[in-house]
């Protein structure tokens, strides 16, 4: 559908071979504030681009932290925990890697999320399940523009703009990542992924929501009068 394939890895010795399950057995809440523990970088050129660059660099510290995390291990999943994180491993390098080269590219930066990252989301998450693919990226939408129905932009003749300004800089500081992290791990609990592919969905879910949320800021700032300096 995408167009993009995963490189096949070598067979392994059957004395390592274990019974996968089909899909991860990571617990998002786990990855998701490892991914994310505290607030976005503060953006300030091209949120795109630059929300492409933070998947790529924050599934590369996550995998070389020493305390990486899937799910609860005990006696009963440690061996598939094991195999599922060097699975998540490989695939999350893989797409590191096909992301970094699209951020060098002049021609696909007009539409990263669209033209890459979605591909390499179905690809190493959603691979052969198209309709839920669109299924999660519709939910994610639904879900956080409904935490987001309440952030309107005040009206009357006592508004000034940069009260405005100044409170979706609270705003932002305070809750989106907060926001970002909830609505996501709602939506990756309902839409089974991938084995190996937990790492990288939680990564996208934050940063599409982060520009979720930058579309919404924009608007608002249109609204009143005020020109964004970088979108």
């Amino acid at each position: 559908m995408f167009g993009i394939d995963i490189p096949v890895r070598p067979a392994v010795p059957a004395a390592m071979m274990i019974e996968k399950t089909p899909h991860s057995i990571f617990l998002p809440e786990l990855v998701l504030p490892d991914l994310l523990p505290n607030d976005y970088p503060p953006w300030r050129h091209d949120t795109e681009l630059e929300s492409v660059a933070w998947i790529a660099k924050s599934l590369r510290r996550y995998f070389a932290a020493s305390n990486c995390r899937g799910c609860i291990v005990n006696s009963k999943n440690q061996l598939l925990h094991e195999h599922e994180l060097e699975d998540a491993r490989q695939l999350s390098l893989w797409a590191c890697a096909v992301l970094e080269r699209a951020t060098r590219s002049v021609v696909t930066r007009s539409r990263l999320f669209i033209d890459v990252c979605v591909p390499v989301l179905h690809n190493t998450a959603f691979r052969g399940a198209e309709d839920l693919l669109r299924s999660f990226l519709r939910s994610l939408v639904d879900d956080f523009d409904k935490v987001l129905e309440h952030v309107e932009v005040p009206v009357g003749l006592w508004v000034r703009k940069c009260d405005v300004l100044r409170g979706l800089h609270v705003y932002e500081r305070v809750h989106i990542a907060r926001n970002a992290r909830c609505t996501a791990t709602r939506v990756l609990t309902r839409h089974p992924v991938q084995f190996g592919g937990m790492a990288y969905a939680c990564a996208f879910a934050l940063a599409y929501l982060r520009l979720r949320w930058m579309e919404k800021r924009t608007k608002m700032l249109i609204d009143i009068g005020v020109i964004p300096t970088f979108r």
